[in-house]
């Protein structure tokens, strides 16, 4: 039988931006319940088991400085991080020549040097005219939009290399090719966190540290202090809203409240029957909202052993597979782990993986491994496990990293996050700051519940009168 609750404020997914804003709404004294499709909390984090007592993460996992509210949540819920793994050479390698570099910048040709350092000028003089709390104001924002980033960087650079590093590092931040994402958002997003070098370095940027234990502590730890305020295997199937407040219809709970934090992307939510319907402009985003479709590939060996080569495990490469792999070993280097990203369109205009490649793990494996093989060594292509996750296939979340494809920020403009009777958006989607990373989840997070609090009747009557 379904139960029946009362509550304050209902949080609809328990990803780390919903269960944030439980966690807020508690805090102020509201009461909450937060309902959940799938069978565990977390969202687009997940551990996946390497071995006894290790993990490696399987979505998101890295934060870096500049993140001040994530990591103010980190040290809330007394969570520890540790830096990735840079110690040692990094690999450049491009058309069969493999290059051991020092530092953060691969050693590409001068003439590349210069183009890259001209189109990451001229991007981030783009992005300082862009409004973050309102790109479409911008002077040049319809031109913008009317293009993709990738078309962008077909006309702008002078050189195949550095346009080439672009294309890797943006395909990788993004989890999509750059061809699918409007130029306009790219700005937004550049101007949004902290420009182009902390976007794509480890050290002093975005992805300078993981947490310990795997960043779906976070939403474990929120969800412990929430307790049975969480229901999980319960998909939301309608909102009702009418002058009195909402309600909630799920699988396994029915909820009345005052309001409601929708924590899901456009294109998740797009599942939820609201009655009234929505604003056009909400409807016709949620349709149009594109996730990106970036699964990881892990190969875990008995110990890192390309530390004992002096590399750092990091490598830069126009190979067919592995374009970008990291060390993602455990703090204590107990196993060796690298990873890398696959997409689906390739990793530039033109660029695919045959179907094989997307379609068969044993094809996917033989080919990331051969990569490895040819960076790291023969050791390389004999790993004590594989492991990959995919997010394109998850029932409740469609794919990783969320995206606007051209024309869609112009005319549907702040319907990601625009509040609709009493019902109101969260999901770092909806983020202006850091969007698409933890701290753009918990941001926004915290902007929603404070949407709640300002209209919550309790404190607009208890205002003294002008």
């Amino acid at each position: 039988m379904t139960e029946t609750r009362t509550t304050d404020v209902v949080v609809i997914g328990a990803g780390v931006s919903g269960l944030t804003a439980a966690r807020r709404l508690a805090q102020a004294g509201r009461s909450v319940v937060v309902i959940e499709a799938g069978d565990r909390v977390g969202g687009r984090t997940m551990n996946l088991d390497v071995a006894d007592g290790v993990i490696t993460e399987g979505g998101g996992q890295w934060v870096g400085p500049g993140q001040d509210r994530v990591l103010s949540l980190l040290d809330e819920l007394g969570l520890e991080t540790f830096k990735t793994h840079v110690a040692g050479k990094s690999i450049y390698r491009r058309r069969g020549r493999s290059k051991r570099y020092d530092g953060l910048v691969p050693p590409l040709s001068p003439l590349a040097l210069a183009d890259f350092a001209q189109l990451q000028l001229r991007l981030e003089r783009m992005a300082r005219t862009v409004p973050l709390d309102a790109p479409w104001t911008a002077r040049r924002a319809r031109s913008w939009d009317a293009r993709t980033f990738g078309h962008w960087l077909e006309a702008n650079a002078t050189t195949a290399e550095a346009r080439e590093m672009f294309t890797v590092g943006f395909s990788v931040t993004n989890a999509e090719d750059p061809h699918s994402t409007s130029l306009l958002v790219q700005l937004a997003r550049i101007r949004g966190s902290g420009g182009i070098e902390h976007a794509f370095n480890i050290t002093g940027g975005a992805q300078e540290s993981r947490v310990v234990g795997g960043t779906v502590r976070i939403a474990e730890r929120l969800a412990e202090d929430l307790g049975d305020a969480v229901v999980l295997d319960s998909p939301v199937v309608e909102i009702a809203q009418d002058a009195d407040g909402v309600s909630v219809r799920s699988a396994r709970v029915d909820v009345r409240a005052d309001r409601v934090i929708v924590a899901m992307s456009p294109a998740d939510a797009a599942g939820i029957r609201v009655t009234p319907g929505l604003p056009t402009r909400r409807v016709m985003l949620q349709r149009r909202w594109s996730s990106g479709a970036e699964s990881k590939l892990f190969a875990v060996y008995d110990r890192p052993f390309w530390r004992e080569q002096g590399l750092s495990g990091q490598a830069v490469t126009d190979l067919p597979v592995a374009r970008y792999v990291v060390d993602n070993s455990p703090p204590d280097g107990s196993v060796g782990i690298l990873l890398t990203f696959l997409g689906t369109a390739g990793a530039g205009y033109g660029q695919h993986w045959p179907d094989a490649v997307l379609d068969d793990p044993a094809v996917r494996r033989s080919a990331f491994l051969a990569d490895l093989a040819v960076l790291f060594g023969p050791q390389a292509a004999h790993p004590t496990a594989y492991l990959e996750k995919d997010w394109t296939h998850e029932p409740w979340i469609n794919g990783c990293v969320g995206s606007r494809a051209p024309g869609t920020l112009t005319q549907y403009t702040d319907a990601d996050r625009r509040p609709v009777g009493r019902i109101h958006w969260a999901g770092t989607e909806t983020a202006t700051v850091n969007q698409g990373y933890f701290d753009g989840a918990v941001r926004a997070a915290e902007r929603a519940v404070q949407e709640v609090l300002d209209f919550d009747p309790v404190r607009v009557s208890s205002r003294p009168a002008a």
